[in-house]
Formats: structure tokens, sequence, C-alpha cells
């Protein structure tokens, strides 16, 4: 066993809690900014309808990163049914900075598009067979409007 790893379990021991509560608190407090966010928009061109659930946090053990993120369920005008995800990830598959990102997952053909290399500063990558639209993030003040301007790019490929 590694020398270093019992001085730090023992001290993992009494901090555990109190780590776990501010990992939550923290998650909780971000998927607020972010469905706050959604709901202060004001502007949905290309959408007859639209919904945005609640947000919610990865489950697993990190190996794809970590993220929160909410999901926007719509109707296109052209009557397609449209599901954006957007959110925050943290190590993300090509990136180790927190992104905020974007991406379709319904329908079938939007999932995969070409996006020329950083459009509007805008950058992606492929995960998942989808593409992912995304901006690094460092300051909680930059979340909404890194956000928005995800979406506009986002929902300008509808039109």
């Amino acid at each position: 066993m590694n020398e270093t790893l019992p001085p730090f379990l023992d001290n993992g021991l009494s901090v555990y809690a109190k780590a776990r509560d501010t990992i939550a608190f923290f998650e909780q407090e971000i998927g607020k900014l972010l469905f706050a966010t959604l709901e202060r928009r004001e502007s949905w061109p290309f959408l007859e309808t639209h919904r945005i659930s609640r947000p919610k946090g990865d489950k697993t053990t990190g190996e794809n990163g970590y993220w929160i993120q909410c999901d926007i369920e719509a109707v296109s005008h052209s009557k397609e049914e449209i599901n954006i995800e957007c959110g925050i990830w943290w190590r993300a598959s090509e990136n180790n900075h927190p992104i905020i990102y974007g991406c379709f997952q319904k329908p079938e053909s939007r999932l995969i598009f070409s996006w020329p290399h950083q459009e509007n500063g805008i950058y992606s990558f492929c995960a998942w067979k989808r593409t992912h639209l995304y901006l690094h993030v460092t300051k909680s003040m930059e979340v909404g409007d890194d956000l928005n301007r995800i979406l506009d790019e986002l929902l300008k490929l509808l039109g």
C-alpha cells in the first residue's frame, strides 16, 4: 500500500460527508443557473413550442467526465420533434476545461452535422454519434451568455 494513502483515508473519514454536501450544493446551484438561463430566454426561433426539463447531473463514476444538463423538448415550425441537450461538462471527451455545450438528441437527422472549426468562436466535437457545440467556461457569470450563444447556433440549424 502507498504510504501516503492511510493519512489520506484518515482525513477522508472526517471530511467525507461535508465534501459530499458541498458537491451536492454546488451541483444544485449550477443546475438552478442553467434552468434560470433557459427560462429567461425570450427568443426561440424556428420553434413553435418548447418545454425545459429540470436540471440533472450525471450518475456515473466519471469515466466520461461530469455534467449537469437540461433538456429542451420542442416542436419546430415544420412540425419536427426536437430535443436539445445542453449544460456544463467537466472533463469532456477531448477537453480538460469545463465547457458549456449543446447538442441535438432528436431527430436522428440532426444528430451529426458539419461545424466549421471555431465558427463564431464556438468549437465542436463528436461523441456518442452526436455533434456537440461548446465554449470554454471559467466563471459562473459567463454561463448564461455562452449557453444562449450555443442555443442560437443550434436553433439556426433548424431554419
